[in-house]
């Protein structure tokens, strides 16, 4: 037999599977902790790629500046202060996405719980709706 509210269910189901239940059921595969750190991994190594990428920027803007003075530019002091940056930059980047992704989970754990919720509705459902079916069967 068919009801409103079965369909409904059905239809938010289907809708939350086509949808944001994809990117949902991959995360929740994950401990809550290994999902974080799996994506600070990816946070870092952008990070890294992009401070990387930026310093080339930043060295060819000042190419000629640097040839020019090549022999008495204080190197040292340079990488301390380069690598002072990425330090902090690192550091204000993993915690910003602790901070992301622990949401991230947290959302996506409750929306997988409505979603399973619904499924144990809809198998109560139908293993009611075939006992009934039976009942009649041997009724008959």
């Amino acid at each position: 037999m068919l009801s409103k509210k079965k369909i409904k269910i059905m239809f938010r189901m289907a809708s939350y599977e086509s949808g944001v239940g994809k990117n949902d059921l991959k995360i929740v595969k994950y401990y809550k902790s290994d999902y974080i750190r799996l994506n600070i991994l990816k946070s870092i190594v952008c990070m890294t790629c992009a401070y990387v990428l930026c310093l080339g920027l930043i060295v060819l803007y000042n190419f000629e500046e640097i040839v020019k003075e090549a022999v008495t530019l204080p190197y040292y002091s340079i990488g301390v202060k380069m690598l002072g940056v990425y330090m902090v930059l690192l550091m204000f980047y993993s915690l910003v996405s602790i901070g992301v992704y622990s949401v991230k989970y947290d959302k996506a754990r409750k929306r997988v719980q409505r979603y399973f919720r619904y499924l144990k509705y809809i198998m109560k459902y139908y293993q009611n709706d075939s006992s009934y079916g039976e009942e009649e069967s041997n009724d008959a």
